[in-house]
């Protein structure tokens, strides 16, 4: 696996469950941007929600019971084909050789570049706006209000605007 976001994480516990040999290199920290997310509610089974580090720490423990190996401070520099097996070269100079890889990348986010506020990173602090209040309507996003919206019932109203 490259990656060990969370779907580096779960793609390594079904495989490493299942007795395949399983190596996860990861460059930054285990969990990915994920690790740093103080809540996450929207990944499959936790439907109360789960902290980023909570989420990698019981993740990482469950594919390393199974046997998975963890390669870290690792960056893939290449990934070739040779004789139907793939090689992917390390960053250390070391070159794994597999029939399966699995690239779980994740999300990398653009900063801001202050200061001040790099020095709250990974302390729960966003310095996002916080989400509008909406009802959800049946439909999805881009149907007619009118057709999501029962007789009788407020319309329905989007996070980036007023009732449609």
């Amino acid at each position: 696996m490259v990656g060990a976001g969370p779907a580096g994480l779960a793609a390594a516990v079904y495989a490493s469950s299942e007795g395949l040999r399983t190596v996860v290199f990861e460059h930054e920290a285990i969990g990915g941007q994920a690790g740093t997310s103080s809540m996450i509610r929207n990944y499959p089974g936790l439907s109360q929600g789960i902290s980023g580090a909570k989420l990698a720490q019981e993740t990482w423990q469950q594919a390393w019971t199974f046997g998975t190996t963890f390669l870290y401070m690792r960056q893939a520099e290449s990934l070739s084909v040779n004789d139907g097996h793939y090689r992917l070269r390390l960053s250390d100079g070391g070159v794994l050789t597999s029939r399966t890889v699995i690239i779980a990348t994740g999300a990398t986010y653009r900063r801001l570049g202050i200061p001040s506020l790099e020095d709250l990173q990974g302390r729960g602090v966003s310095t996002a706006p916080p989400p509008a209040r909406h009802r959800p309507c049946a439909g999805g996003r881009f149907s007619s209000p009118e057709a999501a919206t029962p007789p009788g019932r407020p319309r329905c109203t989007w996070p980036s605007g007023p009732a449609m």
